[in-house]
């Protein structure tokens, strides 16, 4: 794309899969020239569902802009094609990934070279076989979701891959960054699981800081006329009351407390699903929403493809496939200045290599400025400053990317409505400054300077711009009302600072006739489809048991500034970026809603099978609550599997050696499978078959990641000194950088800890001044909370 944010970009893209791929995806969509190398025979991903007359749907729309060239691993060109890269991805392993490192540095010392692998390159799984099943076990999601009394269910597409891509777009461009500052490449590695592992903002804090272990907690979902409804559960909504005509509950006025409301939702819930039981989602939805309540339907992949708010934005993309055009997901986010366009088709095997390889090739980056020699800087986004301006998940996260990279970021709080600092308190015991001690906020805002500031007064509004106008970036997730309202909307912060990269991000966008509409990620799960392919079967719709959606926006919205503040180099303006939570997951869920797309059939739950590998699963094992998770793949799989077991027998039987014979007899199989692994631990199952080759992993709860070696051999968790509330261990960084490693340099601010520094040291303020910001009311050193803790 000649006018894209990274148009003077190239990247080299070896990988194969969906993780890398994805990022390939993304940086192209940007304006990247990527040039994708594939081996003779293909990225295997070009025969995966939907298939359209032999062409997958998922591949095309994954690999769509993409230049594509074929050769042999190892094939001495591919060096001289990495001369020309600034970013290289591959997801080589072992010794190769070893070697392919050398040669590519020895090619190219300035590029960033990119390793995606399943558990990362060192470790007691560095070697493991994976699938998507097996990588969503170990990702903690798996665990806790689905219903107590029953087995726990996957999420279906890649969705640890997922992860891994979106994290190495933001390592890729961070890395970019350095090298374009400091002209030095190098290499960095994710791992698929420590980027799904930091998409969760209380799974290993409520073991660390609790004690608990978390658990299914069922369906939420509330059964109405067509379908079923969502109602957020962790903020009290007294308009409810008025929609159902409950006068009796809202008399009730002690369920006006957020932790009373919480203790007491069953009750809440029992009497809105009895209300919305005659009532059609819709109704309820906007009924509830003009009420400003959360109230989410369930849609289904079809309800999302008519979404008229997705429509009005026009945020709907195609792909080429098979003849036909289809509709598919599109951006996750708007660039004002600089937005992604539709890209070309993805290519076929190898269709651009004599291109590529001609003396004449029209590559991106010839031409442009040499990057800045000889400065060094320790970690890759130093010298950025960032304003934060963010309560909950999405917000927080993209923010603290930009921190764990180095960018100096100041986070500005509300004292009446501060930063969401009341989940997770340690030992669950509310101690007076227990919005110190949350360990949610504490998880997700380390590295950041915090400030408080009442921006509906004159003089809020003042120190707030003077903040802005020496700011890089300005990172918010407010509704897509609130900084307008506030007198600070983007056309009035360009004013005061035309390079400042904005980005704002809310459920449903700034736009549309759902902008105003009130969501959490939990919300944004159902309306975007994500609940109606997670489940037991057909009509068992549960959610994630998180807010999915909140840590794809923020890792997504981190990548959009970074590549925003790539093109201002060129352009010497700042843009906005709208980001919208709906918009920002719906690419993890491409293949489920191409599926509909190319078939026109409604996609249901399957639990944890597969439809293309039999048998796969999860199986109990010994112990309380406890889950081996596995993928029979072939029949060499398969032989494995029943050595392992001792039931040699059944790999002899004939009408086993397809994989239309094993799902033809899934209750023969899964009982001789549930007979072996009863009596084992599901570390010590997974790793005997893992040493036949046979993709298995344990299920893992929270302790299980938190004590797990592998992750901790691999220096996964870090300990973060709190000065009020002690050393915790802390989940890391989803990205390696050789020379620039992350690094936890300020625990998360206690509130308005940096008042005085900020105010006085940054902003140059007096004393006087700052007094007068207190006597005003415009500042406070702790949080007024009107009716106890809460969001």
């Amino acid at each position: 794309m000649a006018d894209g944010a990274l148009r003077d970009m190239v990247v080299l893209e070896l990988a194969t899969g969906v993780a890398g791929p994805y990022c390939g995806r993304l940086l192209a969509d940007l304006g990247a020239q990527v040039v994708k190398v594939e081996p003779p025979g293909g990225d295997p991903l070009r025969t995966a569902h939907p298939l359209v007359d032999g062409e997958s749907a998922f591949f095309n729309w994954l690999n769509a802009g993409k230049a594509g060239v074929s050769f042999e691993s190892g094939d001495p060109r591919i060096a001289g094609l990495a001369a020309h890269a600034d970013i290289v991805l591959h997801a080589e392993r072992g010794a190769a990934a070893d070697d392919l490192d050398a040669a590519l540095r020895a090619a190219n010392p300035a590029a960033v070279v990119l390793s995606l692998s399943p558990y990362g390159r060192s470790g007691p799984r560095a070697g493991w076989e994976a699938t998507e099943l097996t990588e969503y076990a170990t990702g903690g999601f798996h665990y806790f979701g689905g219903d107590p009394a029953r087995e726990p269910i996957s999420l279906p597409g890649f969705q640890a891959e997922f992860h891994a891509g979106m994290q190495a777009a933001i390592a890729a461009l961070a890395g970019a960054w350095h090298a374009r500052e400091t002209g030095e490449g190098q290499c960095v590695e994710v791992s698929h699981q420590e980027a799904i592992l930091g998409a969760h903002a209380w799974l290993t804090t409520m073991w660390t800081h609790q004690g608990k272990v978390m658990q299914r907690a069922g369906s939420l979902y509330a059964k109405c006329a067509d379908g079923f409804v969502f109602l957020f559960n962790l903020a009290p909504y007294p308009n409810l009351f008025v929609l159902m005509e409950r006068y009796d509950l809202l008399e009730d006025e002690s369920l006006l407390a957020p932790l009373v409301w919480m203790t007491r939702f069953p009750e809440v819930l029992a009497a809105f699903s009895e209300w919305a039981a005659t009532r059609t989602k819709a109704e309820i939805y906007h009924a509830g929403q003009e009420l400003r309540i959360a109230i989410s339907p369930v849609n289904t992949m079809a309800d999302v493809a008519a979404s008229p708010q997705l429509a009005a934005r026009e945020w709907f993309g195609q792909v080429e496939v098979g003849g036909r055009t289809l509709t598919a997901p599109g951006f996750p986010y708007k660039l004002s200045e600089t937005p992604c366009a539709a890209p070309g088709p993805a290519p076929k095997l190898g269709e651009h290599t004599a291109a590529v390889l001609s003396p004449g090739f029209a590559w991106a980056n010839a031409g442009r400025a040499p990057a800045t020699t000889g400065t060094r800087r320790s970690l890759p986004l130093e010298g950025l400053r960032v304003v934060e301006m963010t309560a909950n998940w999405a917000g927080p996260i993209a923010g603290r990317h930009l921190a764990d990279l180095g960018a100096e970021v100041v986070k500005v709080e509300l004292a009446t409505k501060p930063a969401t600092r009341a989940l997770i308190a340690i030992a669950d015991d509310m101690w007076p400054e227990h919005y110190n001690r949350s360990a949610y906020f504490n998880k997700l805002n380390r590295n950041k300077r915090d400030v408080s500031l009442d921006l509906s007064k004159p003089a809020g509004r003042d120190v707030f711009l003077k903040l802005v106008a020496g700011a890089d970036v300005l990172v918010e997730n407010n509704a897509a009302r609130v900084m307008t309202q506030l007198g600070v909307g983007y056309e009035t912060l360009r004013e005061v600072n035309p390079r400042l990269v904005m980005c704002s991000m809310s459920g449903y966008g700034s736009t549309g006739p759902e902008r105003n509409y009130s969501a959490y990620g939990s919300n944004i799960e159902t309306s975007s489809g994500l609940a109606s392919v997670l489940g037991y079967g057909p009509g068992e719709y549960f959610g994630t048991g998180s807010y999915y959606a909140d840590p794809v926006t923020g890792g997504h919205g981190a990548v959009a500034v970074l590549a925003a503040l790539h093109a201002r180099r060129t352009s010497g303006r700042g843009q906005w970026i709208d980001a919208a939570l709906l918009e920002a997951v719906l690419p993890f869920f491409a293949q489920p809603f191409l599926g509909y797309s190319a078939t026109g059939v409604v996609p249901e739950p399957l639990g944890n099978a597969s439809p293309l590998y039999a048998p796969q699963g999860v199986y109990p094992t010994a112990g309380r609550d406890c889950w081996l998770a596995l993928t029979v793949r072939d029949g060499r799989d398969f032989a494995a599997l029943c050595g392992v077991i001792g039931r040699e027998e059944l790999a002899r039987d004939p009408a086993l050696a397809t994989v239309e014979g094993r799902r033809a007899r899934p209750d023969e199989i899964d009982a001789a499978i549930r007979g072996w692994a009863a009596a084992r631990d599901h570390i010590a199952a997974a790793e005997a078959l893992q040493a036949q080759g046979v993709p298995a992993a344990p299920v893992m709860p929270n302790w299980e990641i938190v004590t797990d070696n592998h992750l901790n051999d691999r220096g996964f968790f870090v300990n973060v000194r709190g000065e009020t509330v002690g050393t915790f261990p802390f989940p890391g960084f989803a990205y390696r950088f050789e020379k620039t490693p992350g690094a936890v340099r300020l625990a998360a601010p206690r509130f308005a800890e940096h008042n005085h520094e900020v105010f006085s040291g940054l902003l140059g303020l007096s004393e006087a001044e700052i007094g007068a910001l207190y006597a005003g009311g415009v500042t406070s050193d702790a949080p007024i909370y009107a009716t106890g803790p809460g969001l």
